[in-house]
């Protein structure tokens, strides 16, 4: 073990010890670029600086949370993705709905940081059941580690450079202007819901039709990115989709639980298991 690892360590205990914060499921590579961000940041040239400023300032430790979590986000990215949900997906899900007591389409966006992939889940589907008449309701989740960024993701206003890229059809139907951007129109914000959750924890979710979680298991360690799979798997309807980032990939025991469908997309189908 490199001293930078040992240093690591003693940090990730100090958190879990005196706030209660668990660290150690994140890669020590990508933990130990973050603290360096934040060190750098706060013009700190010490692990031991650092520490006395995470014992100072309680702030300090939310703000290292959101750098270890934060992942890049944006409306339809990959758009590929999007197409593949539209195109492929949608159809499917809306068929097992027409043999299925429940008339609701559930989704999970799982880290879903400041919302945008959320509302673009809203958007495609809203426009799916609108173009086909499907007369079935619409839930979508959003779950991030981050207070602050389920927050700025429920309040659903964007910069303008945000929206840009959104096709102008989109745009006109499914945000308003407002002054600070744009915001998302009523009728999508009102099928969306945001709430803080850490993907180390119990699932808060069950009976979904689809998870997408994108570039979030990457900065975890194989165990723990597998003991999150299996709660995806056990979050899923059966026959349910996963939705990972086109750099992940579904491996190890957690093979077991799903069939890739869509290599290009990283789409995946919940196994069903059997007992023996």
């Amino acid at each position: 073990m490199t001293l930078i690892e040992a240093s690591l360590g003693e940090l990730i205990a100090d958190l879990q010890k005196k706030h209660g914060r668990d660290l150690s499921n994140y890669r020590l590579s990508c933990l130990q670029r973050r603290v360096a961000l934040r060190m750098s940041v706060l013009s700190l040239s010490t692990l031991d600086q650092y520490m006395t400023r995470l014992a100072d300032d309680p702030g300090e430790i939310d703000r290292l949370l959101d750098a270890v979590t934060i992942h890049v986000t944006e409306f339809f990215r990959d758009q590929d993705v999007f197409e593949a949900i539209s195109n492929d997906i949608l159809p499917a899900t809306v068929e097992r709905k027409h043999h299925s007591p429940s008339r609701t389409i559930r989704f999970w966006s799982a880290g879903c940081s400041t919302g945008e992939e959320t509302y673009s889940l809203a958007i495609i589907t809203l426009q799916y059941l609108q173009k086909h008449d499907v007369d079935l309701d619409l839930e979508i989740y959003g779950t991030d580690i981050s207070k602050e960024a389920c927050t700025f993701a429920r309040a659903g206003v964007y910069p303008e450079r945000k929206i840009e890229r959104i096709p102008v059809g989109l745009r006109q139907e499914y945000f308003e202007p407002v002054e600070d951007g744009f915001i998302v129109a009523a009728d999508v914000k009102r099928r969306v819901r945001f709430s803080v959750h850490d993907l180390f924890s119990a699932p808060p979710l069950s009976l979904l039709d689809i998870v997408m979680c994108r570039n979030v298991l990457i900065h975890f360690n194989n165990a723990v990115r597998n003991d999150v799979l299996g709660r995806f798997h056990t979050s899923l309807e059966d026959s349910g989709i996963l939705i990972l980032g086109k750099s992940e990939a579904v491996m190890g025991t957690a093979l077991k639980l799903y069939r890739l469908i869509d290599p290009r997309n990283k789409i995946y189908q919940k196994i069903i298991l059997r007992s023996s």
